[in-house]
């Protein structure tokens, strides 16, 4: 099933990845092995049906809500002073009233409960569901009005959560953020600045971030219209009066460096198209140029960041792990800074400047320059990826046991699809994936039969 968006620089069509079949047959045997003995529905849906639909309907929010406590402890810390709907509010509102949009909503709380509680019925309700929600979202779509209501957007969202907790495919999160991302650029930012559209962006943008980074294209909100967008929300919120100083100078710092955050990923997209322009050589010292500047500009706003909360009397982390010497405390442990929010803001910015360093030295290297010399005029289908490094999603564990020899630093696991939630939300995406880099030069071209990715033996963790 796919859609296209008429939106300039983001027109890739948006495929749903449909697991329900593959999902069904696989529990066709748990499901025969039931036993009769016991009944399909409760005595409240044998008896009253209309009793127990509205009762679920009730339950939806405060589990939905259960869900968002659980999986974004960071994310909420800060922007419960900035969202003015919330989730939990508009599902109230609104559950009952759209087929596709309760089942996403369901898809997502049978999950959460299912895995919290070890219920392998709901977790295979879940899956049933959520197979549900994509055939009714298909078909919501194919009308221009509802492909842009805040439900089309928020249905796409439930969905890519549900992928990321459920891990059914390990990169269908990506693409279910890869549709966000067109239905808002298709809706423009001025939607997305009151009531419950401007809580999705806050929710969701960290994921957009994330998903431009790992399918390699720019993100929507390096455009002008979205800068500016960034912006207005940004001073709208500082002067909220649920906002206190210190508050209202971390959402100043953080959305500042978000907004250079974002142009990350487009300057990554320029340096694999150096090969196309006109004089590579000098398209290569000016993007080397913005390079610097977006690095300059995220070092100075991390300072800051880091004075602000050295001001507030926090210990910050280095790499999130807390030093172990003991100093004196004194008085209340403040709680109007959300220190565990900041750092992850920092880490974010910190993976953010290795991933520019790294691209740096690539741009300042002489022997890539006389590549792209050579590569002049032929097209992306003719050459490998010039850059020497890749971003692989951290939920994503069959495309790194695929990619050869791969040494992580820090000798992790594949993180806990809520605590990966969290970490994303609250680090503008950035410890989503893996940065992986070469041990050794890339064969150019890579010779036939053999796998390119076979190249990749050394792993830049960033956690």
């Amino acid at each position: 099933m796919r859609y296209g968006v008429d939106c300039p620089g983001y027109t890739r069509p948006y495929k749903f990845m449909d697991e329900g079949p593959h999902l069904r047959q696989h529990f066709t045997n748990k499901q025969s092995q039931s036993t009769s003995a016991q009944p399909s529905e409760s005595i409240d849906e044998r008896i009253i049906p209309s009793l127990a639909a509205k009762s679920m309907g009730k339950q939806q929010p405060v589990i939905f809500g259960s869900f968002v406590l659980t999986a974004f402890t960071r994310w909420f810390g800060l922007n419960q002073f900035r969202v003015h709907v919330p989730w939990t509010g508009y599902i109230a509102q609104h559950v009952g009233q759209s087929p596709a949009f309760d089942a996403a909503i369901y898809c997502v709380n049978s999950i959460f409960m299912g895995q919290t509680h070890n219920n392998n019925k709901l977790q295979r309700s879940s899956r049933e569901v959520y197979s549900k929600a994509l055939r009714l979202f298909g078909d919501r779509i194919r009308d221009a009005d509802a492909m842009k209501s805040t439900e089309s957007v928020s249905i796409t969202i439930a969905l890519s959560l549900f992928e990321a907790y459920s891990r059914t495919n390990p990169d269908s999160w990506a693409r279910h953020a890869a549709g966000t991302a067109l239905l808002m650029a298709h809706r423009g930012p001025k939607a997305h600045l009151t009531g419950f559209d401007r809580c999705l962006y806050l929710s969701f943008r960290s994921f957009l971030v994330a998903e431009a980074f790992v399918n390699g294209k720019r993100c929507i909100f390096e455009l002008p219209e979205w800068q500016e967008h960034i912006d207005q929300v940004r001073i709208e919120d500082m002067a909220s009066p649920r906002v206190n100083g210190p508050i209202a100078l971390f959402i100043d710092l953080q959305d500042r460096i978000f907004k250079e955050v974002v142009k990350v990923p487009g300057l990554l997209v320029v340096a694999r198209q150096l090969h196309l322009a006109d004089e590579p050589l000098k398209a290569s010292r000016n993007l080397a140029a913005q390079v610097l500047r977006s690095s300059q500009t995220l070092c100075t706003l991390s300072a800051h960041l880091r004075l602000a909360a050295a001001v507030q009397s926090y210990q910050w982390c280095n790499d999130g792990a807390v030093d172990n010497r003991k100093t004196p405390f004194i008085g209340p442990i403040p709680s109007i800074f959300p220190q565990e929010f900041a750092n992850s803001v920092l880490r974010g910015s910190d993976n953010c400047l290795r991933l520019l360093h790294l691209l740096l030295d690539h741009l300042a290297s002489d022997a890539v320059r006389e590549k792209h010399r050579m590569w002049s005029g032929q097209d992306d289908t003719e050459i490998p990826d010039p850059l020497p490094f890749r971003l692989v999603s951290k939920l994503n564990v069959d495309q790194v046991t695929r990619i050869g020899p791969v040494v992580n630093e820090t000798g992790d696991n594949i993180p806990a699809a809520d605590k990966w939630l969290d970490v994303v939300a609250a680090s503008m995406g950035l410890e989503a994936f893996d940065i992986i880099t070469y041990a050794k030069e890339r064969p150019d071209p890579p010779s036939e039969g053999r796998r390119e990715t076979d190249q990749w033996t050394t792993a830049l963790s960033l956690r």
